[in-house]
C-alpha cells in the first residue's frame, strides 16, 4: 500500500470519528459519495484507457527524445509547451505523465508539464478567464506566471544534482 492511500484512509478515519462523535446524519454523506463516485470512475477509466492509447500511438523513442534526460534542459521548454496544450482535468493530464514518465521522460520534464498544465491549461484560458476576466487580465497573469513551470524545473534539476552528489542528506 503506497503511503498517499495511507494517509487517505487515516483523513477519512478521522472525518467518520468526528461525524460519529458529531452525531451527523450519513444519508446525505452517502448521497454525496455515490454522486462523486458515479462521476468520477467512468472518467478515471476512460482516461486509463486514453492514455494507454496515446503511449501506444506514441513512441517512447520520441518521448524519450523530446524529454528526456539527454535531452537536458532543453526538455523543460517542450514540457512547458505540452502542459499548455494538455485540454484535458486532472484525471487526464496525470495519465499522460503517467505515460511520459513509463516512456522515459525526466523528473524535472514531468515536474515542469504538470506545472504548466497547473497554470497555463489553454481550455481554462478559453472557456472561463477570457469570458469572465477578460484579455487585460490574462495577459498579466500570464506574464506575471510566465517563468513558474520552467523555474520549477529547474529546481527539480538542482535538487536531483545536489542529491545525486550525495550533498544532501535529507532528500534521500
Amino acid at each position: 500500500m503506497s503511503i498517499g492511500i495511507l494517509v487517505l484512509l487515516v483523513f477519512l478515519v478521522a472525518l467518520v470519528t468526528t461525524a460519529i462523535m458529531q452525531q451527523r446524519d450519513f444519508g446525505l454523506v452517502l448521497q454525496r459519495f455515490i454522486e462523486q463516485f458515479g462521476v468520477l470512475v467512468p472518467r478515471m477509466l476512460v482516461a486509463l484507457i486514453a492514455a494507454g492509447f496515446i503511449a501506444q500511438i506514441i513512441p517512447k523513442e520520441a518521448i524519450a527524445g523530446l524529454l528526456g534526460e539527454e535531452v537536458g534542459l532543453l526538455a523543460l521548454p517542450v514540457a512547458a509547451a505540452a502542459g499548455l496544450v494538455v485540454p484535458a482535468g486532472p484525471v487526464i493530464a496525470f495519465a499522460i505523465a503517467a505515460v511520459f514518465a513509463k516512456s522515459g521522460a525526466s523528473t524535472p520534464a514531468l515536474i515542469t508539464f504538470i506545472t504548466s498544465w497547473s497554470i497555463f491549461a489553454a481550455h481554462r484560458i478559453l472557456i472561463y478567464e477570457i469570458p469572465l476576466l477578460g484579455i487585460s487580465f490574462l495577459r498579466l497573469r500570464l506574464l506575471s506566471a510566465v517563468l513558474v513551470p520552467l523555474v520549477a524545473g529547474l529546481i527539480a534539476t538542482m535538487v536531483g544534482l545536489l542529491s545525486s552528489f550525495g550533498g544532501t542528506d535529507f532528500l534521500q
